[in-house]
């Protein structure tokens, strides 16, 4: 290996349009991209200057010596047997959510993570989205007094529409597809990360989308959680929902309440509030919060799927660079000089925790305890 901090993304659709502009924004080399067709993948790849195309981890590894770290980026149920060949062969990885098909593969990947000492994240990129980590350093300064509870709505009509194409593996259950596992591993995240740990939870899943009649995957959910500290809370999100955009965070306090103001469309700069004692203020947002506005993809005609579209916009990309940057540091051996903190393969796990209890709670209608990482 060289002194070069090289990166090879694995998967051709979310790491094409944001894990290689962010790689290259934090200053990271993307030196290969693998994926299943190698005529396609040189086709979505070459446009960008990605020096190799592979069609596996093993035969880009060996392509460029200068890869260390390995991005993966493909359908959940192929997150193990890649992650554990990237950390087999040494290099450090980062893993996207949902991380895993179950928790027993996510305590697998951990162990094996933190016995090769790589370094090792989860994409949970929203922990670096201005308005979200504000409202957390709200709560956790402590003004709003002791959280009690915790609320996040996020309602769009996406899938009311059946020709919107989506990738295969997003309407199967059985690759871990679903809008839980697809954006509820993000609002878990923002709940551990402002409030605490979660103790028990009850959810629902339902599939609403019309036109869909091979669809098997979740793509509304809602449930409620109690949490280590006693703190209770409610996430409901939907992707058939008509009418508007609609998103909604909230905290409740001993002291008082914060929440997130929203825009009418999503990527609309949003603001924080805290109301105390009969007062309802904006909070100023620091300086190291302040993201860049997203810029579009560039290459239109790469822009396939609906999801596709949706990460071309542009708005993973800042939060995303962000991560990037405390990895390479982390890589390098460098301090991190931030409140905020990539997620690890730690959290990854007990996120995939309370995934599985809230997919347990749907199928057999109980609260169900969320198990210990």
């Amino acid at each position: 290996m060289t002194d070069t901090l090289g990166a090879v993304v694995v998967g051709t659709g979310f790491g094409l349009f944001t894990h290689v502009r962010a790689l290259r924004d934090a200053g990271i080399e993307v030196r290969a991209i693998v994926g299943r067709d190698r005529a396609r993948t040189a086709e979505r790849a070459a446009p960008l200057g990605i020096p190799h195309v592979a069609t596996s981890l093993a035969e880009a590894l060996a392509a460029d010596a200068s890869i260390r770290l390995v991005t993966v980026a493909t359908p959940p149920h192929t997150h193990f047997p890649i992650v554990m060949e990237a950390i087999a062969a040494g290099r450090h990885v980062l893993c996207e959510k949902p991380f895993a098909k179950d928790l027993a593969e996510a305590r697998a990947m951990l162990r094996a993570a933190e016995a090769a000492g790589i370094v090792h994240m989860l994409g949970a990129e929203f922990r670096f989205d201005t308005a979200q980590a504000l409202l957390a350093r709200v709560v956790n300064d402590g003004m709003i007094g002791e959280p009690q509870h915790f609320q996040r709505f996020y309602f769009q009509p996406g899938l009311q529409d059946p020709p919107e194409p989506l990738s295969p593996w997003w309407e199967d259950a059985a690759q871990g597809g679903g809008f839980l596992g697809a954006f509820g591993a993000h609002m878990i995240d923002q709940v551990r990360t402002t409030l605490g740990k979660f103790r028990r939870v009850s959810g629902m899943l339902q599939k609403l989308a019309p036109g869909r009649p091979t669809m098997t995957a979740d793509d509304c959910y809602s449930f409620q959680f109690e949490l280590a500290n006693g703190a209770q809370g409610l996430i409901a999100a939907g992707m058939a929902m008509p009418g508007p955009l609609v998103m909604s965070t909230r905290v409740v306090g001993s002291e008082g309440g914060a929440w997130i103001q929203s825009g009418n469309a999503f990527g609309e700069p949003e603001q924080v509030w805290v109301a105390r004692g009969g007062e309802a203020r904006q909070i100023e947002t620091p300086a190291d919060l302040v993201n860049p506005p997203p810029t579009p993809f560039p290459i239109g005609e790469l822009v396939q799927t609906e999801q596709d579209r949706w990460h071309s916009q542009g708005f993973d990309v800042a939060p995303y660079t962000r991560l990037f940057g405390e990895m390479k540091a982390r890589i390098e051996g460098r301090a991190v000089d931030s409140r905020e903190h990539a997620a690890d393969f730690r959290d990854a796990a007990a996120g995939q925790a309370v995934l599985d209890a809230v997919r347990r709670s749907a199928a057999e209608r109980r609260w169900v305890d969320v198990e210990a990482v």
